[in-house]
């Protein structure tokens, strides 16, 4: 940085006015660009960096996260109808990154990050590296640069989980930024944002660490690559540099394409060795081939674009073990985006959602017929869904509505049910099981998909129904996530309860055939040998077997009732029900804690149930599992007062002769 001294500013504030005398720059009294690393006040809670398990852990890479991140908030940036484009490109020595001038402006932040506990003694600047992701066709970071307010920029720079963001806004908790600093080996990243209408760029840096010690004084996690604007600690605001020279040789050190477009290029010097193109290319594919199909995004990896021209191609090579019948999935996505432009679907009346649940009562008697006929002849059915919600604190009603598709074509292996919301995907809300269909429920209405967005988790990934937003936003939010959340599966079930459905595996959980086990002589009985296939003229195409009972959802549980091969069943037979309450992560069933509920009466709130007397007997039970003997075909066994505003998950299955 040659001319700009390297900042650790005190705290006491009898230090101030020489200070800042020495300091204060030439131009409006802001302090030069550089790291400012502003020591904890004693008065101030200490507080750390614990949420960047959210975005790296068992169940999400890096390289996933930094893609879901920097997409959504470009998506989040993009006005109605315009396109988004994404671009992901690394640095180094050969595009012109020079490592003496990385060394030079990252070289007080490196003293922090070694105190904080980084391996920085590993950066090897002979080699310099980073990750450039740029937008294009968004705002940029609008509002104010100068002054804390609600704009975007301050949003970004200036706040860590909180967020202004509402409406299809889809950023919300203030901490998805933690992935740029997550990534890289310094714990520091750079900004240069173009805003719409403002032709200047404007730089900043920011250093995210844990609490930390330097020097004999304590530090904060968070410190800014900027300039400092105010005379007093108290009332300082970081503020970015906009001076063309300097940014100039910054974009041409990194290589940033921006040429007065508005937008956002983020560059993370030295990222993590899992950050390649070729994972992130999947990670794009798999997580948003929605939008890309639907031609709202495009993306690029290197010089690889990602458009809706290329998706099918690079999807076989990229995502082909993520995404099963790639080119069937894709059809039905331009299929359902074609139906939503074209205005013709059936809608439903406002009512549908007074019973909690998408059933048949919902349709007219001829809707019904014709959707069901459309759909066991392997078509598109569509319904328009409209609902309200009510918004705190006035307690308003506002309109809005949603869009449920389902398809079931002959020749796919295996079902997938998307949940969008604005272009956005949350992939841990998929439940279609053993459903070898396609289903899509899309969001797009401002008023459900800030409904929506508020009742999302932290990742973007699935909806929660205690969410703190959507308690304090809305009235009752409860029931109305419950049927958009259920409604593909509602809907689904629907139109195939009159039919036959080719399925061998439906009986799997209700009826029991022994098969004797062939052990292979080659492999000590580990592997079975395959069955040999028959000649075509022999094969005969299985009908869907029937059900000995099935699960229906209420309110506030649920009911179990004959299926349509309850006539066919040899009683006495047992049933098995087991339940917990959906988790954000991991197994439901083994995160199942007895103060959920418990049926014992022992911890949790104990539900109530309720059975005919004549053929229902209960044989047995734990604290989340009930086991009944059925000794005819007509029963009914109801289970009520779980909490209304988590989701239930049940299992019901025949329990075997040898386990009784």
């Amino acid at each position: 940085m040659g001319l700009y001294p390297s900042l650790s500013l005190p705290t006491d504030s009898a230090e101030e006015p020489d200070f800042l005398t020495r300091l204060l720059d030439l131009a409006g009294g802001c302090r030069l660009i550089d790291w400012h690393f502003i020591r904890q006040l004693p008065c101030y809670v200490d507080s750390g960096i614990t949420q960047r398990d959210q975005f790296r852990n068992d169940e999400v890479d890096l390289y996933e996260t930094i893609v879901r991140e920097a997409v959504q908030n470009s998506l989040d940036a993009t006005p109605n109808g315009k396109q988004t484009r994404v671009s992901f490109r690394w640095a180094n020595g050969e595009t012109g990154l020079d490592g003496g001038w990385l060394r030079e402006i990252l070289e007080k932040q490196l003293e922090h990050a070694a105190a904080s506990g980084l391996e920085t003694e590993k950066i090897d600047f002979s080699s310099p590296s980073a990750l450039v992701i740029e937008d294009f066709g968004t705002t940029g970071l609008t509002g104010s640069v100068e002054d804390k307010d609600n704009g975007d920029f301050s949003g970004f720079w200036r706040r860590h989980g909180k967020s202004h963001k509402t409406g299809t806004r889809r950023g919300r908790w203030g901490l998805g930024k933690l992935v740029y600093s997550s990534s890289a080996a310094t714990g520091a990243f750079f900004g240069v944002t173009v805003r719409e209408g403002d032709q200047d760029a404007w730089l900043m840096g920011q250093s995210v660490l844990d609490l930390h010690t330097y020097e004999g004084g304590e530090y904060p996690p968070h410190a800014y690559f900027s300039k400092m604007k105010g005379s007093k600690i108290q009332n300082m605001v970081p503020v970015p540099v906009n001076d063309t020279g300097y940014i100039r040789e910054f974009s041409r050190q990194f290589g940033l394409t921006r040429n007065g477009e508005p937008g956002l290029s983020i560059a993370i010097p030295f990222p993590h060795e899992s950050l390649t193109s070729e994972k992130m290319l999947g990670v794009a594919i798999i997580n948003y081939f929605y939008p890309i199909l639907t031609g709202k995004l495009v993306m690029e990896f290197n010089g690889q674009a990602l458009d809706a021209e290329n998706i099918r191609q690079l999807a076989h090579v990229y995502a082909k073990r993520k995404i099963p019948d790639i080119d069937e999935l894709f059809s039905f996505i331009e299929e359902t985006n074609r139906e939503l432009g074209g205005g013709t679907l059936l809608s439903l009346r406002k009512g549908w959602l007074d019973d909690v649940r998408l059933d048949e009562d919902d349709f007219e008697p001829n809707d019904l017929d014709r959707l069901r006929t459309t759909f066991s002849e392997g078509r598109l059915v569509g319904v328009r869904l409209p609902l309200s919600v009510k918004v705190k604190p006035e307690r308003k009603i506002l309109d809005t509505e949603f869009h449920v598709f389902v398809k079931r074509p002959d020749s796919i292996t295996k079902g997938i049910d998307l949940y969008v919301r604005g272009g956005l995907t949350l992939p841990a809300e998929s439940k279609f099981g053993d459903r070898k269909a396609y289903g899509v429920m899309v969001a797009n209405n401002e008023i459900i998909s800030s409904f929506l967005g508020d009742a999302e988790n932290p990742a973007h990934t699935k909806w929660i129904y205690n969410a703190e937003k959507l308690r304090k936003n809305y009235v009752s939010p409860g029931n109305r996530l419950k049927v958009i959340k259920n409604a593909v599966v509602n809907f689904y079930d629907v139109l195939t309860q009159a039919e036959e459905e080719e399925d061998d595996k439906a009986l799997a959980g209700f009826f029991f055939t022994e098969e004797p086990e062939q052990e292979s002589e080659t492999s000590g009985g580990k592997n079975r040998p395959k069955p040999k296939t028959p000649p075509d003229d022999d094969i005969e195409v299985p009908r869907r077997k029937p059900r000995l009972a099935r699960l229906e959802t209420t309110e506030d549980g649920f009911s179990v009732r004959p299926g349509d091969g309850a006539d066919m069943v040899r009683y006495p037979v047992r049933l098995r029900v087991r339940m917990a309450y959906d988790t954000a992560s991991g197994n439901p069933f083994k995160k199942y804690s007895p103060f959920d509920f418990d049926f014992s009466g022992r911890s949790g709130s104990t539900p109530f149930v309720q059975a005919t007397s004549d053929t229902v007997a209960l044989a047995g039970f734990s604290p989340n599992e009930l086991e009944f003997e059925i000794s005819g075909p007509k029963f009914r066994i109801d289970v009520s007062g779980f909490d209304k505003n988590r989701d239930l998950l049940v299992k019901l299955r025949a329990v075997p002769p040898e386990e009784t």
